[in-house]
């Protein structure tokens, strides 16, 4: 459980922040990321070839805080220049983000936060940990599982009867 979070965390700023694993995570500024006054674009004010790279996130982009969609903006506008490998990651983890659910990604986000506020040597430590232990054991994401009701009984289908217990318990 620990591990996913921390995986977690880490798929979470790779998301939000850009970084691949071949590169070291950079945190920029706010400002430079973009000016705090200026609202990030709507999805159908996108570029086509933002759209594609964004598409994981289309669904939810509009309902983005403008702060995390300049971030992802800034993450389409290196896709281009990244290697093909990094291209790939970049769009498992999008995909990744995609299909947590709002506790999650808050959680994910604090699991980053907290991470990142570790010294670098314990930081690069349990990085450093996390991979030895996905390379012996790769995770598990497990489809999200359907609950559906059964189909009713007609009385007429019912063969047997089941006697009532009695009110005692057994």
């Amino acid at each position: 459980m620990a591990r996913a979070l921390i995986v977690s965390a880490l798929m979470a700023g790779i998301c939000l922040l850009g970084g691949v694993e071949a590169a070291p995570i950079k945190v920029a500024a706010p400002a430079a990321s973009a000016p705090a006054s200026k609202p990030a674009a709507r999805w159908a004010q996108l570029t086509q070839q933002q759209q594609q790279v964004l598409a994981p996130l289309a669904a939810e982009w509009d309902g983005f805080p403008d702060v995390q969609r300049h971030k992802l903006l800034g993450v389409a506008a290196r896709y281009p220049k990244l290697t093909p490998q990094e291209q790939q990651r970049v769009q498992s983890r999008l995909q990744d983000w995609a299909r947590l659910t709002p506790e999650q990604r808050r959680l994910a986000r604090r699991n980053f936060k907290q991470l990142h506020e570790l010294p670098q040597a314990e930081r690069q430590a349990l990085k450093d940990k996390i991979r030895q232990d996905a390379d012996k054991k790769p995770l598990s994401v497990a489809p999200p599982v359907m609950v559906t009701s059964p189909a009713p009984v007609r009385p007429a289908e019912v063969d047997v009867l089941v006697p009532a217990l009695p009110q005692g318990g057994k």
